[in-house]
């Protein structure tokens, strides 16, 4: 009876090894931008993140650099620039903005 539940505690042990060894291994056959692109997710799975650190890999915006932008901020399509608190817009042009007058002939008011 104590060696069939040893031989099942090693066949058991034996097998969670040999899965561990394959669940690390399947991320050397992905590229360092297909590493980069998962990293822009909202919730990164550690072991994405362990394999971008042990590659030592820049990310920047989805893609492997070799250096990231001076600023932490760029600007974007139509003016517009993302900082860490989320796209900022330009102020629009002053001249633009017309001028609003009160309407006297109204029974309310603003």
């Amino acid at each position: 009876m104590n060696k069939k539940i040893l031989f099942s505690l090693t066949v058991l042990f034996t097998g969670l090894v040999s899965s561990f060894v394959v669940n690390a291994n399947y991320l050397s056959d992905w590229t360092n931008d297909d590493l980069c692109g998962r990293m822009e997710s909202t919730l990164i799975p550690e072991h994405i993140q362990n394999e971008v650190d042990k590659r030592e890999i820049l990310c920047y915006e989805g893609i492997e650099v070799s250096t990231l932008p001076e600023s932490d901020s760029y600007q974007g399509e139509n003016g517009t620039y993302e900082g860490e608190n989320g796209t900022v817009f330009p102020s629009p042009d002053p001249s633009l903005i017309p001028e609003v007058l009160p309407d006297n002939k109204s029974d309310y008011s603003y």
